[in-house]
């Protein structure tokens, strides 16, 4: 791979030289940086420290268009990182071609197949999540197919050990794949695709990591019925470990499917999930939560259910289990006049089954308790479900609006060892929105969003209630501000805290920058992608950002 690195820097640096100096006419250059500067007090270990906290970092990517060629690089200072290691360099490199449906790319790539059930790598720098690969993938797409391949390196670091104080957990894996898309007809496609990995894992026992190799293939159908569309796929994960003792093989699998339907005015969307990558019992899934037979990082299913925009919905999501989780979801809207806009939904999972401890024995066993194929309400099955809807008006000036939206979400943390110490946790948010345009360029926004908590963990101090007003003023395009205020009553919040408040606004220069800068205290909370997540600190200080683009 250190070979493949030195062609394409030399390929980068040829292309380059020859596209500038002889075609300079057709070159076409885009460049687009980030600079993100913080400083002030951040909350660590559930609010029992705080620490200073600064950080500085530039991101600069850019684009070389010449013809059918495309060259790009990122270059990255990170020093120090908000979150995550530092760095400083060139994070990103590629060239491309493309040409009559094929799409060659070499260099730091990502890649999807079919709906991420067998692979997904993608980077959202947010969550400072990153699966990309380095290497090779070619694409050919015709009318009737579509075939993909690829091969190269990934060297993922979890980032939810970022803070460890034991060290950043790394995975390395060498990865193949393919994948074949038939089309015979119009409405109807056909496609499969196999992944290969073998790589190294962090082990448990030992200070030499362990062996792993993965094998997954996986077959999807695609098919628009006059009345609605229907996608369903399936794939088996086999896992090969080798550790300092042992060899192990696990197995596991995935299906997914999704049916579509929409007419005049209104559309109805159903998903089902039932993922099975890595049953375990609750000690093993409590005790080592990232164990190497955990579903791989270069995978990532659909979750089937809301992820919601306002924030207090988003402060104790549901996080997915991939390794055993089975559960539904269902959306619908309705518009009965152009202005305005039903929408309900309901999500369902829980375990496969339920796990419960055999006293005489001294061990956990599996009991079976409803179908496996549906999610179930038995509490040893950790159940979940959550219901959101909202209605929204939309004035004639089609600037202006108000919507009003609810949410209920109720799930159950089973503690099997000691079931009366069970988790439940109970929460209804109710959220205002609205926005007045005084005129096409002037505007006022509104949210106020409130959420009542019961949450069984902490007794008869277990109810507790939150509020969040925001408020931002706009001149479209060149600056808004505003702010937020968010109280609580809970004794119990990570951050110690039961206030916090942010001043923020932004400023367009030109057709070139955005300044962005906020002040305040910051209450953190998680923060996801397609169920990646992770946890934010809680913040006090000032943020500022400057986006160019040329």
């Amino acid at each position: 791979m250190n070979q493949l690195r030195r062609v394409i820097c030399s390929v980068l640096l040829i292309t380059l030289y020859t596209v500038t100096f002889t075609q300079a006419q057709q070159v076409q250059v885009s460049v687009n940086n980030i600079v993100n500067y913080g400083f002030g007090e951040e909350v660590q270990n559930l609010g029992m420290d705080k620490a200073e906290k600064e950080y500085l970092e530039n991101f600069t990517d850019v684009r070389i268009l010449a013809d059918n060629v495309i060259i790009g690089f990122r270059l990255e200072l990170s020093d120090p990182a908000e979150y995550g290691p530092d760095f400083s360099g060139i994070r990103r490199r590629f060239i491309g071609y493309q040409r009559d449906g094929l799409d060659v790319r070499i260099g730091d790539l990502f890649a999807l197949h079919n709906r991420g059930m067998s692979l997904n790598l993608f980077e959202d720098r947010v969550i400072r999540y990153d699966t990309s690969l380095d290497g090779i993938r070619a694409t050919y797409e015709h009318d009737l197919f579509r075939v993909k391949a690829l091969a190269g390196t990934i060297n993922y670091l979890e980032h939810l050990t970022f803070d460890d104080p034991g060290g950043i957990r790394e995975e390395n894996y060498r990865l193949r794949s393919a994948a074949l898309e038939l089309r015979p007809q119009q409405r109807l496609r056909i496609g499969g695709s196999y992944t290969y990995a073998d790589g190294t894992m962090p082990s448990l026992f030992s200070e030499e990591p362990d062996q792993a190799e993965i094998f997954i293939p996986e077959g999807y159908v695609s098919f628009r019925f006059p009345f609605a569309r229907v996608t369903a796929g399936y794939n088996y994960r086999t896992l090969r470990l080798i550790d300092f003792a042992d060899t192990t093989s696990t197995t596991g699998g995935g299906f997914y499917a999704a049916v579509n339907h929409s007419g005049p005015g209104y559309g109805v969307t159903f998903e089902y999930k039932n993922y099975r990558y890595d049953e375990v019992d609750p000690f093993a899934r409590a005790g080592d939560p990232l164990r190497n037979t955990r579903m791989s990082p270069f995978q990532s299913p659909p979750i089937a259910h809301k992820e919601h925009s306002y924030s207090l919905m988003t402060r104790d999501p549901h996080l997915v289990n991939f390794e055993d989780e089975v559960g539904f979801f269902l959306e619908a809207f309705y518009s009965p006049t152009y202005n305005i806009t039903l929408n309900s939904s309901i999500a369902m999972a829980s375990l496969h089954n339920s796990w419960l401890w055999d006293e005489e024995d001294f061990e956990f066993f599996k009991k079976e308790e409803g179908p496996t194929w549906l999610p179930g309400r038995a509490d040893a099955r950790d159940p979940y479900w959550e219901y959101y809807g909202h209605i929204e008006y939309l004035f004639p000036d089609f600037m202006s609006y108000v919507k009003v939206a609810y949410n209920h979400r109720n799930r159950l943390f089973y503690q099997a060892l000691a079931p009366e110490f069970s988790q439940r946790v109970f929460a209804n948010t109710f959220a205002i929105d609205a926005q007045y345009a005084f005129s096409p360029r002037w505007s006022v926004k509104v949210i106020s969003e409130h959420q009542f908590v019961r949450d069984t963990q902490y007794g008869d101090d277990s109810d507790y209630y939150s509020q969040m007003l925001s408020l931002q003023i706009a001149r479209s395009p060149d600056f808004s501000f505003g702010g937020r205020i968010e109280t609580t009553t809970s004794e119990f919040d990570p951050s110690g805290e039961k206030f916090w408040y942010t001043a923020e606004g932004s400023w367009r220069i030109g057709n070139t920058h955005t300044v962005m800068a906020s002040y305040g205290r910051e209450r953190g909370g998680f923060v996801c992608t397609n169920g990646v997540c992770r946890f934010v600190n809680a913040f006090t200080g000032m943020r500022l950002s400057l986006i160019s683009s040329f």
